[in-house]
C-alpha cells in the first residue's frame, strides 16, 4: 500500500499537477512588538498573502515580475500593490511563476533598499 501511494504522488507532476509550494515569512519586531508579520504562500499556482501582524493595522504588499530583484530599482512596473488588513488574507491566481514581493507596515512604492 505505502509503494502505491509513493507511485501515486511521484506520478502527480506527470499529470500535470503542480504540488510544488513556496513560503515566505516577513517579521520585524521593536521592543519585544510585531511591527510587521506576514505570511506569502505559493501552492497550487495560488498565492497567498497573509497579513497576522502590522503596527499600521495593514501589510503594504509590491508584487514585481520575476525579472526584477527586491535588492534594486527595477524599469518593469509593479505588476500589483494592494494592503490587507491584520487578520486578513488576499489570494491571487494570475501572478507569474516566479514573482517577487516585498511587504511593509506601511505604503511602498518600490523594494529597493537604500
Amino acid at each position: 500500500m505505502r509503494l502505491f501511494l509513493l507511485a501515486c504522488i511521484a506520478a502527480l507532476p506527470l499529470a500535470g499537477c503542480d504540488t510544488s509550494s513556496n513560503t515566505s515569512i516577513t517579521r520585524t519586531r521593536a521592543n519585544g512588538v510585531d511591527t510587521l508579520y506576514s505570511k506569502g504562500t505559493v501552492a497550487d499556482g495560488e498565492a497567498r498573502f497573509q497579513c497576522i501582524a502590522s503596527s499600521s493595522g495593514h501589510c503594504h504588499y509590491l508584487v514585481l515580475d520575476p525579472a526584477c530583484s527586491t535588492d534594486a530599482a527595477c524599469a518593469k512596473p509593479p505588476l500589483r500593490r494592494f494592503a490587507v488588513a491584520v487578520g486578513q488574507t488576499e489570494a491571487m491566481r494570475d501572478l507569474p511563476k516566479g514573482f517577487r514581493q516585498c511587504v511593509s507596515q506601511d505604503p511602498i512604492e518600490q523594494c529597493h533598499r537604500e
